[in-house]
């Protein structure tokens, strides 16, 4: 493949690899993949598995999101399980907030370190492939706390006040009401303070 720069005729940022091809397996799934290369996306559909796509050698946008949300209400990440594809992650859930609407599912899958979904569906095979994607995958709400407390010790006090100081820009950019109301409440469990007092405290009453 040609890795071109940008043009006026070609955004990245508004392209994702092998959507076109996809499209039909996407719709018998009921869900659309996104990898971080073009030849993960290649050796999936080898192997049986035409509903994956790839980021253009981007970051996935907030007008990515929004194509795949155009494709299918259920939306899953794989990258590598190394410390870039974590990176790639926190980038995709983070430009996906603003996106995000009451019924539609963000999943991400991490690989071991030692994989990228190229190497493992060739060592595995499709089944496990696809039972990793469905049952060892995270929902964007389990991920997003799992990495905002990540190093944060909860039973302190600094603990408490430093996740809410990660949370509060993050949370305000949701506009999905069910799902933003529930996350604050989620918030609210985990440091102690009642949802009217946190949201006076983040400036969101």
């Amino acid at each position: 493949y040609l890795n071109s720069p940008d043009t006026p005729l070609f955004d990245k940022g508004k392209n994702l690899y092998g959507l076109w091809e996809a499209r039909e397996a996407v719709r018998d799934a009921g869900r659309i993949l996104v990898v971080e290369g073009y030849m993960d996306a290649v050796a999936l559909a080898q192997y049986g598995i035409g509903y994956a796509v790839a980021a253009l050698g981007t970051a996935t946008t907030a007008e990515h999101i929004g194509i795949l949300f155009r494709q299918t209400d259920n939306v899953y990440f794989c990258f590598d399980g190394d410390a870039a594809g974590r990176k790639a992650a926190w980038r995709a859930l983070e430009n996906a907030l603003p996106r995000l609407k009451d019924g539609k599912n963000l999943h991400f899958l991490f690989l071991p370190a030692e994989h990228d979904p190229d190497s493992f569906v060739r060592q595995f095979g499709k089944s496990r492939f696809e039972e990793a994607l469905l049952h060892q995958s995270r929902p964007l709400s389990q991920y997003f706390w799992d990495a905002l407390a990540s190093g944060l010790d909860l039973d302190t006090q600094e603990g408490k006040a430093e996740l809410i100081q990660r949370a509060a820009p993050l949370l305000a950019q949701i506009i999905a009401p069910a799902f933003a109301f529930l996350l604050k409440q989620k918030l609210s469990g985990l440091v102690g303070i009642d949802p009217a007092n946190l949201a006076h405290l983040m400036g969101q009453a």
